[in-house]
């Protein structure tokens, strides 16, 4: 299985060249230096027209233009970066790249040509974090980008050279295989104090409640024994517990599992996603959470309330998105793969309407 490994490769770096960026570079560099990695700092230059759904063609409005940075002089905007880039840190090997057009594409473009194994972006606080102002660059990057992003909150510094505890969003499907595979080599490679490997449960008590009704009908029927009896936190323990014990069987099953075994936390949450994971960052001290990217779909469109907004700007914590699962399949044999796949069916006679 091809696995995501980021040490000793390029990690390119998204900048505005704002002054809300000094956090977003510190955080950076000191993850490059712990990876060995080069670091390409990338600053673009957006065109000053929009295009229109409808076709029409219009003027940005002036407060989107760059302010800071002359747009016909990419030499300013250069030496801007070096000077950044020298000031955060002058032991790495800084390169600097002043592009013209939308962000997103240059920094995948880039990323390609250089070999890239990380692009990091900054996201700014919204006042209504339901509500996203558009969909910014990271966003658009963590939902397509054909490596890993890693987005940082402009008001965060993490220390990537000290001790620090990660947090891995196990979705318990493929793309969870390879999510947990690589968020344990990136582990390994920083010397993480704590791995908490996680897996929540989107369920209300009303959901909990149903099961159970679902379940007394199918005892009726005779698709389940008719002597079972749940209560609401009984099933609830019940799951619980099934959960941790795919979370463990999981780990054991990694390449990584011997190293971090002292280290390893198994965590079975059932809630809303944003509200468990602020708790789990909360109790933990992690401060960087490693995602794949089931969270962003609906079907086939972009859904943006599962990411955990919140939880990460307030704990002031990393998010890591994971591109897809698709390589993960060259892990497991075809039959093992399906029955993996929907290793929650196997996990109990609980109906799979409860998982859901």
């Amino acid at each position: 299985m091809k696995i995501w490994k980021a040490q000793k490769k390029p990690i390119v770096v998204g900048m505005r060249l704002d002054d809300r960026e000094d956090q977003l570079l510190q955080s950076a560099m000191s993850l490059a230096k712990k990876l060995q990695s080069c670091v390409e700092l990338v600053h673009c230059f957006e065109s000053s027209i929009a295009y229109s759904s409808a076709g029409e063609i219009l003027p940005k409005a002036t407060t989107q233009c760059q302010t800071l940075s002359n747009p016909w002089s990419e030499d300013r905007a250069k030496a801007i970066l070096k000077a950044l880039g020298n000031a955060a840190n002058d032991r790495l090997d800084i390169h600097v790249h002043v592009e013209r057009g939308d962000p997103a594409e240059n920094l995948v473009r880039i990323a390609r040509e250089v070999g890239a194994g990380l692009i990091v972006c900054g996201i700014r606080h919204q006042a209504q974090p339901w509500a996203f102002k558009g969909l910014s660059t990271a966003l658009s990057l963590a939902f397509y980008a054909p490596i890993p992003v890693l987005i940082l909150p402009l008001a965060v510094t993490i220390d990537f050279e000290k001790t620090v505890s990660i947090l891995i969003a196990d979705s318990l499907g493929g793309e969870g295989w390879h999510v947990l595979e690589s968020g344990l080599q990136l582990a390994r490679y920083l010397e993480c104090a704590g791995v908490y490997h996680a897996h929540i449960l989107k369920a209300s008590s009303m959901d909990i409640q149903a099961t159970l009704c679902d379940m007394t009908e199918s005892a009726k029927q005779g698709r389940l024994p008719r002597d079972i009896c749940f209560t609401p936190e009984l099933l609830e323990k019940t799951l619980l517990q099934k959960i941790n014990e795919e979370l463990f069987y999981r780990f054991h099953n990694t390449s990584a599992s011997k190293d971090l075994m002292q280290r390893y936390h198994p965590i079975a949450a059932i809630g809303e996603i944003d509200c468990e994971v602020d708790h789990i960052m909360n109790t933990s001290g992690a401060r960087l959470m490693i995602m794949g990217r089931h969270q962003f779909y609906s079907g086939r469109r972009l859904a943006l309330d599962h990411i955990p907004y919140r939880a990460i700007m307030e704990r002031k914590a990393g998010l890591l998105v994971i591109p897809n699962y698709e390589e993960s399949r060259s892990r497991l044999h075809e039959g093992e793969w399906d029955s993996r796949f929907n290793a929650d069916k196997d996990l109990s006679e609980i109906p799979q309407m409860a998982w859901e």
